[in-house]
């Protein structure tokens, strides 16, 4: 039977591929209003925990908050310094990307590579209500604190102390919103604030394979996609062409792009190298606009800024 669902699986992804490839030579000529098809949906991936390993998965459902998949919402958990509140990130320590992360019948379930694992009911945490604030970039938002058992195998993976998990909910206190700033590229931005979890900045980041490898052929050493930490990966796209969108459509989903994400190569020159002047970026920060489900093999359309940057 798994055979047969992956031939399915295939012969989907493969026609979806050749109808693509149809449609882009039917645009050769691209006005702002048209959509235009760009490529093709490659990987879809959601972040449980914050900096920890990433889920890959056939399908997502897009709305406000971000993609969720099952009850696996993105970073709808975090790691926190208890006595700080600072969010944990995997650039201080790297070794969160390998700590795998499940949500199944409102159980989290956590484990890591030397065996340890960790269970958190989390109607419990609801109940129990103890609140942390948990802080980036000067910015705060509250959330519970998920026990001490997952606690103590961050603490004891990690060869950290005073380690806490904290889980999001809507009616505890946010002080992160994402408002978008007209400054953020030479065209119009989107006047928006979009409430987060625990992202970095946006609800969306959609990064393309073209773009990694334009990237990589700069590099020493390669690096994989799944190091930016996208929700969405394009194929099929010409590289650096997220630098341009306005607008993304994937069946019924649109989402709206609002700022280059801050995370690898240099600005090109102009507008965008004059606002974020030596901070790299790669892919591209977005909002929703309309919700849905999102599955490989879909083909991605956009609509293009007025101007190329």
């Amino acid at each position: 039977m798994l055979l047969e669902d992956r031939k399915v699986l295939f012969a989907c992804i493969s026609g979806t591929i050749i109808s693509y490839n149809l449609l882009r030579t039917l645009y050769s000529s691209r006005h702002t209003d048209d959509w235009v098809p760009v490529g093709t949906v490659k990987n879809l991936w959601v972040h449980p925990i914050k900096s920890c390993k990433r889920k890959e998965v056939f399908s997502l459902y897009c709305d406000d908050l971000g993609p969720r998949y099952g009850e696996n919402r993105d970073r709808e958990f975090v790691a926190i310094e208890g006595a700080t509140g600072t969010m944990l990130t995997a650039r201080t320590a790297p070794r969160m990307m390998l700590i795998d992360t499940d949500v199944v019948d409102g159980v989290l379930a956590v484990s890591t590579p030397d065996g340890s694992s960790a269970h958190v009911v989390l109607s419990e945490v609801i109940e129990r209500r103890i609140v942390h604030r948990a802080t980036k970039n000067g910015t705060q938002c509250d959330g519970l604190d998920c026990g001490d058992e997952v606690a103590q195998l961050f603490n004891d993976y990690l060869q950290m102390s005073d380690i806490r998990l904290i889980y999001y909910r809507p009616d505890l206190f946010n002080g992160r919103p994402c408002t978008t700033d007209p400054g953020w590229w030479n065209n119009p931005v989107p006047k928006r604030s979009d409430t987060v979890r625990y992202v970095d900045l946006s609800p969306y980041h959609i990064s393309t394979e073209e773009s990694l490898i334009a990237l990589n052929k700069e590099l020493e050493t390669p690096v994989a996609s799944t190091w930016f930490r996208a929700n969405i990966v394009v194929d099929h796209s010409s590289a650096w062409d997220e630098d341009r969108w306005a607008e993304i459509r994937m069946g019924d989903v649109v989402l709206q792009c609002y700022k280059p994400c801050t995370r690898f190569r240099l600005a090109p020159d102009g507008p965008l190298r004059e606002k974020h002047g030596q901070s790299p970026i790669f892919g591209v920060n977005a909002g929703l606009l309309k919700p849905g489900y999102v599955h490989l093999g879909q083909t991605v359309y956009v609509k293009y800024k007025p101007s190329p940057f």
